[in-house]
């Protein structure tokens, strides 16, 4: 076979073949004579026209159906011969088949990268943070659960709200006299000190008392998500109907046997000081190990295809769009490629994916793979999170093999980059100290934040 592949760059090749004349002839040739057993033409039983009118009304079909056989022949053995790890659908370029003449075309295409050597992943440079759980945390912890198990109960009528408190309230808002969207509701419930409220908003209901009314104004800022109303200014009617204070619980042994059969309230503090440790060890081992992917990374230079950085771009702004709807940002749907945040979602995407594959690399240098204890120890911890049985989890992802594949991968680079994580050689920094570097290094970056998503 007559094929030359060409390096385009390390990550895509150019496949170039030339087909020779008798080869375009003959397949031509057999199309033809298939054509003409089977052809239904006006003025001639099947199969009983000639050739001569068979070619003449068949012969756009019978050329793009050359070039389909050719290409596809061709192209599919030069994989096998030159071994090629192919990614991505070719683009094929051609000038079209003529009879009688060697045909031409090229396939360009993308390949599994081919990583440098990668070793020196033992003992990366690392700061850890000295993990220290103070009274403080733990009250507070122990404020948000007792939040938690509050009642609300209706206000004395000449009670003045405060943040914190809750209100029953009619609405109505207009921009320029002209109604907005969700710009008017009944007896809604809605909390002094919400974070998703503008301050100005709550700061106009305090001191609010029951059947009182309160009209105001409010300027949104420029940068308000919702761009109905940015920059604008809004009239508000508002009814307060009722003032809710929330009444809550003592703090004592009873209450703790309440929100999770701890013996008594040293020993819910005790389990909040214990938790609230795992979560930063948690958070400071992801820190840690962040820090080993950029060091490798900037070590070992390589390219990935290009439409492996597309396609994971594109799942990455899915997501993000997913989790600010959820949070109740109204965000546009609009295509990678047209996307203002195009070049940021491309550079995480590539760094995701790069980082995967120096993971799995050392992973399978240094033998490391999923037992089924791992897999025991997930369904465990997922089915308490999710409050199922071992077995119901179990089932779950063993019912799908692309579920079980995703989850084995995911387990195997966890499981890689604690080994990095543990072998790595660690400077221990108090959380001030990570706070004012991090300042430092903020004031000598540029306004432009490379790798931040910005909402449209």
């Amino acid at each position: 076979m007559n094929v030359e592949v060409e390096n385009v760059s390390q990550v895509e090749k150019r496949l170039s073949f030339v087909v020779p004349a008798e080869e375009v002839d003959k397949t031509l040739s057999d199309i033809f004579r298939e054509l003409k057993k089977e052809a239904k033409l006006k003025g001639f039983r099947k199969g009983k026209a000639p050739e001569g009118v068979v070619r003449a009304h068949f012969r756009d079909y019978a050329f793009q159906e050359a070039e389909k056989q050719i290409i596809s022949g061709h192209y599919k053995e030069a994989l096998e011969e030159k071994k090629l790890a192919v990614v991505s659908e070719p683009d094929i370029q051609m000038d079209g088949i003529e009879e009688g003449k060697d045909f031409q075309f090229q396939a360009v295409v993308e390949v599994h990268p081919e990583l440098p050597e990668i070793n020196g992943y033992k003992g990366v440079p690392v700061k850890s943070k000295l993990i220290e759980v103070l009274d403080v945390d733990v009250e507070n912890a122990l404020e948000r659960i007792r939040a938690y198990q509050g009642k609300l109960v209706v206000a004395d009528p000449d009670y003045e709200a405060q943040i914190g408190d809750y209100l029953i309230i009619d609405y109505t808002g207009e921009v320029d006299g002209k109604s907005f969207e969700d710009n008017e509701r009944k007896d809604a419930l809605h909390k002094l000190g919400n974070p998703d409220t503008l301050a100005e908003f709550d700061e106009a209901l305090v001191g609010a008392r029951a059947n009182e009314e309160k009209v105001f104004d409010i300027t949104y800022p420029e940068d308000f998500p919702n761009k109905d109303l940015a920059g604008k200014t809004a009239a508000f009617k508002i009814m307060v109907k009722e003032v809710k204070r929330q009444e809550l619980p003592d703090l004592n042994d009873e209450f703790a046997k309440s929100v999770g059969d701890h013996a008594s309230l040293d020993a819910l503090k005790n389990h909040l000081k214990e938790q609230i440790e795992e979560e930063r060890e948690t958070v400071n081992h992801q820190w840690m190990e962040e820090q080993v992917l950029t060091f490798l990374l900037n070590r070992f230079s390589f390219e990935v295809p290009k439409s492996w950085i597309t396609r994971q771009a594109g799942f990455l702004l899915s997501k993000f769009e997913q989790d600010q709807n959820r949070q109740g940002a109204k965000v546009e749907k609009i295509p990678l490629a047209q996307h203002p945040q195009k070049k940021v979602f491309e550079e995480l995407a590539e760094r995701q994916i790069k980082s995967m594959l120096v993971i799995d690399e050392i992973a399978k240098q240094e033998g490391i793979s999923v037992t089924p204890e791992d897999l025991t120890a997930h369904y465990d911890k997922f089915s308490r999170d999710a409050g199922a049985t071992a077995e119901q989890v179990r089932n779950y992802y063993e019912s799908n093999q692309d579920q079980i594949n995703a989850l084995q991968d995911d387990l195997l680079r966890s499981k890689t980059l604690a080994f990095l994580r543990e072998h790595a050689v660690v400077e221990w920094v108090k959380e001030d100290e990570i706070k004012a570097d991090d300042e430092e290094k903020k004031n000598a970056e540029p306004e432009e934040e490379k790798g931040r998503i910005i909402l449209p």
